[in-house]
């Protein structure tokens, strides 16, 4: 019977539920549930579900590596990939106008029956 599992920093154990039969063995199979929380260097906050499959034979030792492991690849997704920052509010703005800009000039060049395109100038 396992006890209370050890969690890493950032983790939320959610509990067990039951899932089923192994088919093999005929043992039954659990999920354990975790919610990994984390910032990236500009403060954003990311969050995964993360559920560890274990039957009878699986040791309480084999699930918190295995959540380990887990919250460990998730932290390096997180330090790898946000490595942009986010746009401030005066950029995102701009980044609107530009937008909109570009879908107006869209509407028009569509519009225009006798093959000419109109493109705005830069």
């Amino acid at each position: 019977m396992i006890q209370e599992l050890w969690t890493p920093k950032g983790a939320n154990y959610s509990g067990v539920a039951p899932l089923g039969r192994n088919a093999e063995t005929g043992g039954s199979i659990v999920r354990h549930k975790f919610m990994l929380r984390a910032k990236d260097r500009f403060g954003r906050e990311h969050k995964t579900r993360v559920e560890i499959l274990a039957d009878e034979d699986t040791s309480q030792n084999q699930i918190e590596e295995m959540m380990g492991n887990a919250a460990e690849s998730f932290m390096e997704e997180v330090r790898t990939k946000y490595t942009k920052r986010p746009p401030t509010q005066d950029e995102r703005k701009q980044i609107a106008q530009a937008l909109e800009a570009f879908r107006v000039s869209a509407t028009k060049r569509r519009g225009r029956t006798n093959s000419v395109r109109y493109y705005q100038k830069v």
